[in-house]
């Protein structure tokens, strides 16, 4: 893909990027959808994601850049259900996370 498209689609999948609490991500995390993006902008995440470019998203797992949430930070969310917890986007049938810093994380 050309430098222009995956800008296009970088700027279409921007205006996609919502924020939330944890209720309406919980559901996509039991069914193992949802990963947490650090260390990597959540664009160009999910521009790799969208492109299916298998060798970035393996080194972003092996690195921790790209993961599931814990059990430890599902059990928090679950007690602070209205903290504004993340940026998001979906890339079907994934949901890709940033956590919005807070005093809980």
């Amino acid at each position: 893909m050309s430098e222009e498209k995956i800008n296009e689609l970088k700027d279409k999948l921007k205006t996609e990027v919502e924020e939330t609490d944890w209720a309406p991500l919980k559901q996509h995390h039991e069914h193992g959808a949802v990963f947490i993006v650090t260390g990597v902008d959540l664009l160009d995440a999910a521009v790799a994601v969208a492109q299916d470019k298998v060798e970035f998203i393996k080194l972003w797992l092996e690195s921790g850049a790209l993961r599931k949430p814990t059990d430890g930070e599902v059990k928090e969310w679950d007690e602070n259900k209205n903290l504004k917890l993340a940026r998001f986007i979906i890339i079907q049938p994934y949901v890709l996370i940033e956590l919005i810093p807070s005093d809980l994380q």
